[in-house]
């Protein structure tokens, strides 16, 4: 038992640790740790926009604007979940630098 304890522990605390950034587990899932990745448009990696095209993007997929590459149901989705600060703190550790 003590085992189990000790596993379940240090897998949360691993996961904890991975997701630490403003990047939530789901944006992590498509686009990687550092927005380096698109999963479902590979020519559209999130870190390749400006700090401004981010957060517009975010914007425009939350209020349904938008439908870059066809996925503008899915990002609704994820992006309809994002506030005005936790969009800005996603496009601070992910903008192009």
């Amino acid at each position: 038992m003590k085992k189990i304890v000790m596993a379940s522990i240090a897998t949360i605390a691993l996961s904890t640790a991975t997701f630490a950034g403003a990047a939530t587990a789901a944006c992590v899932g498509c686009h990687g740790a550092n927005g380096e990745k698109n999963t479902m448009a590979p020519e559209a990696v999130p870190n390749k926009l400006s700090k401004e095209e981010m957060i517009a993007a975010l914007k425009g997929y939350k209020e349904g604007t938008l439908n870059k590459f066809g996925k503008g149901a899915i990002m609704k989705g994820f992006a309809g979940a994002l506030d005005d600060a936790k969009m800005e703190a996603i496009a601070n550790e992910w903008a192009a630098k």
